[in-house]
């Protein structure tokens, strides 16, 4: 039984994701990467590998260092994110509406609710 309290509201997470370099390799701790932000719990979640190689790493907005995630955000064909947030002090002073502009000036914006 689960006691935490239902919220009223969802969350939605932004994903941005690599592709899968060998999709049919069952384990792997380096591919497929995902990057996931979302503004409302402000964190961002970044997680690679697959099957028993997957493992990841939560960040609150101002606790994310841009610099030691700069190859993994490559990898998810995120350097226009690099780009956005580099003038920036930190991911806190990136509003919502700044991030869809720039998502989706580049393609599709892949959303999950929880």
């Amino acid at each position: 039984m689960n006691d935490e309290p239902e919220s009223d509201t969802m969350d939605t997470d932004y994903v941005l994701s690599s592709g899968d370099p060998d999709p049919d390799t069952p384990h792997g701790t380096d591919w497929p990467k995902e990057l996931r932000i979302s503004f409302d719990a402000r964190e961002i979640r970044l997680w690679q590998g697959k099957g028993h190689g997957l493992g990841g790493a939560s960040y609150g907005f101002d606790e994310f260092d841009l610099s030691e995630w700069e190859a993994f955000l490559h990898d998810c064909d995120a350097e226009w994110l690099v780009e956005l947030l580099s003038p920036r002090g930190s991911l806190a002073d990136l509003s919502e509406t700044e991030f869809l502009e720039a998502v989706t000036e580049r393609g599709t914006l892949v959303t999950e609710n929880h």
